[in-house]
């Protein structure tokens, strides 16, 4: 999960300055966390505690007004109604690493990410990215190799994952959709050397460069494992307090 924070902390200076290029400082001097992270940790909470998720965000919503949150998600978030609003974002994937923890057969992952995805993304591409990213965290975790995960994810969400991510560079755009972020997404982990390649992977292509960062970050820390120290304390240090203490809680329950 925190590969997931870290991801969306390093990219979050490149959504609006894209840069097609591996070669850039890890951590930027004005790097924040957006609403990737405050979704992530919020979902945490949910599961940690058994609470309803949709109450979670709006109460975190509440606390981190200013995260980078879509227009739909925000009328949503302040509305009363709490119904979902059938989006096919990304947010349904960036928000989904705690599910590929949290659950000990894939069954039960992919229910879980389709029922929390649901809560705001009850579209059907919503709930596919959220399913697929859940998906490949809890295959990477349990050892699955990375021809392994490719073919799950490509016959069982009809993804192309055929194109490199050199080839998918050059025409990239910025695209909020699951089914132009995820694929991507699941590219650049499938091509990395570790984790910090896997992260620079994502960033390259441009486009939503935080939630892309953010999705291949929270499957390349299960696939690699821990994360370099260097990278792992400065993402801690970036959140605040209530932050850090829900990913402790997460990681000494389930990591």
């Amino acid at each position: 999960m925190l590969g997931a924070i870290a991801g969306d902390i390093i990219g979050s200076v490149y959504e609006w300055n894209n840069i097609k290029s591996k070669e850039f400082d890890l951590f930027s001097p004005e790097a924040f966390f957006t609403d990737d992270s405050v979704l992530t940790v919020a979902l945490a909470e949910a599961i940690l505690d058994g609470k309803d998720y949709g109450q979670v965000m709006k109460r975190y919503y509440e606390r981190y007004p200013d995260a980078g949150y879509g227009g739909s998600f925000h009328q949503w978030a302040k509305g009363h109604d709490s119904k979902p609003y059938n989006s096919w974002g990304n947010g349904s994937a960036m928000r989904t690493s705690p599910v590929g923890y949290a659950f000990e057969n894939l069954e039960e992952v992919l229910s879980k990410a389709k029922q929390l995805a649901s809560f705001t993304h009850n579209h059907p591409e919503g709930i596919k990215g959220a399913q697929a990213t859940a998906a490949a965290i809890f295959l990477a975790r349990k050892d699955a190799s990375k021809e392994m995960i490719k073919l799950y994810i490509t016959q069982q969400f009809q993804y192309d994952l055929t194109r490199t991510i050199d080839e998918i560079r050059p025409d990239y755009e910025f695209d909020v959709s699951c089914q132009g972020t995820v694929p991507q997404a699941i590219t650049a982990f499938i091509e990395s050397e570790n984790y910090e390649d896997a992260i620079r992977n994502a960033i390259s292509i441009g486009g939503d460069s935080d939630t892309l960062a953010c999705i291949t970050g929270g499957i390349a820390e299960a696939f690699y494992g821990k994360l370099p120290k260097n990278i792992s304390e400065t993402a801690m240090n970036i959140l605040d307090e209530n932050l850090r203490e829900t990913v402790v809680r997460f990681y000494r329950k389930y990591i």
